[in-house]
């Protein structure tokens, strides 16, 4: 499929972290008529980055911080290939960066990454939160709320992070809620994502449903 009148191909920078090689992977997609490969030294201008890594670490994570632009986590939406995926700490450093979606490199063909880099375009990516998680989020903010004064300053998060969270106890969806505080869904998205790992709802079960 072309893309359609009007829409202009993705623009996509592939690099690599390790001895992983990118060069193949970008030749295949420079023959995809929905994209447009960039160079890696053009990545922070990409609306998507895909990065082919043996496992998420710390040189990993240098490639997103690298290619990230302030405020953070508003660089191109990452794309990762690899073999493990490293710790809850790493995996929420790499959210922070960008990371919308993560593939087993054993499952990552041509098909699958360009399915995976298309649908950041329109934020369907496999990172945003199954409604049971999103509702028992919910729960636990509406009694973290009626049973302590301090409401949800004790999850250490800034006014603008609360406020979506409140938001969200009160039932609003992060479509509704990204436009009642005129920001990014996917802001909204990324503070849900970390509130759920710091109310330890199952953050490693969410990044394994994407696999």
């Amino acid at each position: 499929m072309r893309p359609g009148r009007g829409t202009p191909p993705m623009t996509v920078a592939v690099t690599s972290s390790g001895e992983m090689a990118a060069a193949p992977v970008a030749t295949a997609l420079r023959a995809q008529p929905r994209l447009r490969v960039l160079g890696q030294e053009q990545a922070a201008r990409a609306e998507a980055m895909l990065i082919m890594a043996h496992e998420l670490g710390e040189q990993t994570l240098k490639v997103m911080h690298d290619a990230d632009r302030p405020p953070r986590g508003s660089g191109p939406q990452v794309v990762l290939v690899a073999e493990r995926f490293g710790t809850e700490r790493q995996l929420l450093r790499a959210v922070d960066h960008g990371l919308v979606c993560v593939l087993p490199r054993s499952r990552a063909g041509l098909d699958r990454i360009v399915l995976a880099l298309l649908r950041t375009r329109d934020g369907r990516t496999p990172l945003d939160p199954p409604e049971s998680m999103v509702r028992a989020l919910r729960a636990d903010l509406r009694a973290l709320r009626n049973r302590s004064t301090s409401g949800l300053s004790g999850l250490a998060l800034d006014a603008g992070e609360a406020e979506m969270l409140r938001l969200l106890a009160d039932g609003l969806s992060s479509e509704d809620i990204a436009l009642a505080l005129n920001c990014p869904e996917r802001k909204v998205q990324h503070v849900i994502h970390r509130s759920c790992t710091r109310l330890s709802l199952g953050h490693r079960t969410w990044a394994a449903r994407a696999a």
